[in-house]
């Protein structure tokens, strides 16, 4: 067998063997996204400086979540697995969300921050049509991981994070954090939101 066609054979199971293993990580990180929904008690978000897709130095909590009804999910540009769909998911909320997606605060919040620089995200999140409402954020990796912590989450490794979205209600007393999952069709968390909305400020 010629030396072109050896190359060929061993280029499509390279692409195979990839193709195989982005699979297999979507459908296990699929798997603890739904082990780990549900209600947990309110926690304190940590209040770590990052900055947004415009370049905007923000502290996390009082400028993003205090006061306000959010829903955040953990993204990084460079992967090709699931978070391309969250990022699709969050997109489908503001649409659905129509009127109401003002009411709602979405943010994606980058861990792999030492790649993803504000103008990294600017570009992923066009690429998705991000409506204003929707921020994405970056910062130290320090402070990435602090935040992480704080939401329950995890920023060590980016490749095997779980896609959850958590949504937080901090519109008047402290309500339990909800965690859902991120790759769930979005109808789902636009239910969930409005079901928040709905729900009277005390």
């Amino acid at each position: 067998m010629g030396k072109g066609i050896w190359a060929a054979v061993l280029l499509l199971g390279a692409v195979g063997a990839q193709a195989q293993d982005h699979a297999a990580h979507a459908a296990h990180a699929a798997a603890q996204a739904q082990s780990l929904q549900g209600e947990s008690a309110a926690g304190t978000v940590a209040d770590v400086p990052v900055q947004d897709q415009s370049g905007r130095s923000l502290h996390f909590h009082r400028d993003l979540v205090q006061g306000r009804l959010v829903a955040i999910n953990f993204v990084f540009t460079r992967c090709t697995t699931v978070c391309p769909l969250l990022g699709a998911r969050f997109a489908q909320v503001q649409k659905q969300l129509g009127d109401d997606a003002g009411r709602v605060a979405l943010i994606s919040v980058s861990i792999d921050p030492a790649n993803d620089t504000p103008q990294e995200l600017a570009r992923w999140g066009r690429a998705f049509g991000a409506a204003p409402g929707w921020s994405l954020v970056t910062g130290a990796r320090a402070d990435i991981d602090q935040l992480a912590r704080s939401l329950g989450a995890s920023a060590a490794d980016p490749a095997s994070h779980v896609p959850l979205v958590l949504l937080i209600d901090e519109r008047g007393k402290p309500r339990p954090w909800r965690r859902l999952d991120g790759l769930a069709d979005a109808t789902v968390l636009t239910a969930a939101l409005r079901g928040a909305m709905a729900q009277p400020v005390e």
